[in-house]
């Protein structure tokens, strides 16, 4: 399977997702259209879905024909596919890892505990995101939210993601 990432028009992820997986079931029946959620809180302590990726819609499928790719491109709200439609790149190796980690907790996420590494490096240690490394962007303690670097499109885009408990990494015996 190949991966890959499209933009798409912010607020049509959802509706872009369900006419895709219409469109391509039959002669596409590998095809899959991923886009993610997770949990976040309002300032008055209300839970809501945000998008994780504002705008992007990733999909997996045997080969990105031109058939498929023209297909693609007719659905209302596409913009293109990553990096430039002239030159659709396949995400791979750790971002490729990072996908499939994503993929395999679902399209909806709940809360993840996190820890803290010195260097401002984060690890998720429990929570959908569990096992998920990555160098962090900034952090709002007051709001409970953590903003980090994702390697999935090049670019270094970002993810707000909401944290229930902060650990410190246990980095071995204290020093008398």
């Amino acid at each position: 399977m190949e991966y890959y990432c499209a933009m798409v028009m912010t607020g049509c992820e959802r509706s872009f997702k369900a006419f895709a997986k219409e469109q391509f079931h039959e002669d596409f029946p590998s095809a899959e259209f991923f886009f993610f959620e997770r949990k976040m809180r309002t300032n008055q302590g209300k839970w809501f879905d945000a998008p994780l990726f504002p705008g992007y819609i990733f999909f997996s499928v045997d080969s990105l024909s031109k058939e498929f790719f023209t297909r693609l491109r007719k659905i209302s709200g596409f913009c293109r596919v990553l990096p430039d439609n002239a030159a659709p790149l396949k995400i791979t190796g750790s971002a490729l890892d990072e996908l499939k980690l994503f993929i395999k907790n679902g399209e909806n996420w709940g809360i993840s505990k996190v820890k803290f590494l010195p260097g401002k490096q984060i690890r998720v240690s429990s929570g959908p995101l569990c096992g998920m490394e990555g160098m962090i962007y900034k952090v709002n303690k007051k709001r409970k939210r953590i903003t980090v670097y994702s390697s999935l499109v090049s670019g270094s885009m970002k993810f707000d993601l909401f944290y229930e408990d902060v650990d410190l990494v246990d980095e071995g015996p204290e020093k008398s």
